[in-house]
């Protein structure tokens, strides 16, 4: 599909409207403190696919220079309007042409997933990054216990808009083909993972019968702790990876 067709399966709400400062943080807290397990304290930083910018809002101003790329008009100007026009690109990566070796790090938090040229977008990735940057990813994991369960019915899949998925290997696999190297990886997310899980469920059983319904309704406070459990052992429903620019 091209980006003009793709576009219309993104509403203009689709990154969701302004929120307070403190949702802000509390949402983006997995990606901030995956950020800090990294030990990546300060620096240039481009987020791909920013949406409105609420992760790099979450980051603070003092250590970082923040910057974005996104494609949605309404949602790259909500963005600017708060990290300013000049530290937002509105259209793809590959688009952008920042300058080489430019950034210390540069993010893809579920975004990689709905490029229709993964391997481009990291190739221009490295282009950008400062040898020994870091490239972070975060994509739904297709190897994950969700996605062997649900199958169709797994939320993450979110056809048309996401074009590729991955498992560790193959993710891996791109990572070291376009001159990157994972050194940290987790499938716990606080904020995907039981989402997915619920959704997959209601998916499953909310329309086949009112006992069938009933179950998926007993089964709502369960589904955090039993998603922790089956996450261990690279399962998790998300994975997110953070790999060094050689």
């Amino acid at each position: 599909m091209s980006k003009e067709e793709l576009g219309q399966f993104y509403p203009n709400d689709y990154w969701g409207g302004e929120p307070t400062e403190e949702w802000i943080q509390a949402s983006q807290s997995d990606k901030t403190d995956f950020i800090r397990q990294c030990q990546l304290e300060g620096g240039r930083i481009l987020d791909v696919g920013c949406g409105a910018g609420f992760f790099l809002r979450a980051l603070s101003e003092k250590s970082w220079r923040r910057y974005g790329v996104e494609i949605g008009n309404e949602a790259a100007g909500a963005a600017a309007k708060v990290l300013g026009e000049e530290h937002i690109f509105k259209g793809t990566l590959i688009e952008s042409k920042f300058e080489k070796a430019s950034f210390d790090v540069v993010t893809f938090w579920s975004a990689l997933e709905h490029t229709n040229e993964p391997r481009t977008n990291l190739l221009e990735a490295r282009r950008i990054l400062k040898p020994g940057g870091t490239i972070v990813i975060q994509v739904p994991n297709a190897a994950s216990y969700q996605a062997k369960i649900f199958k169709g019915d797994w939320f993450s899949l979110d056809a048309p808009r996401h074009r590729y998925h991955f498992n560790l290997q193959n993710l891996k696999q791109i990572l070291e083909a376009t001159g990157f190297a994972i050194y940290r990886s987790t499938f716990h997310s606080k904020v995907h993972n039981s989402h997915a899980l619920r959704q997959s469920l209601k998916a499953k059983l909310w329309h086949k019968s009112i006992p069938k319904r009933a179950v998926f309704l007993l089964s709502i406070p369960l589904l955090k702790p039993f998603d922790f459990f089956m996450s261990g052992s690279d399962k998790g429903a998300t994975m997110t990876v953070a790999a060094r620019a050689l």
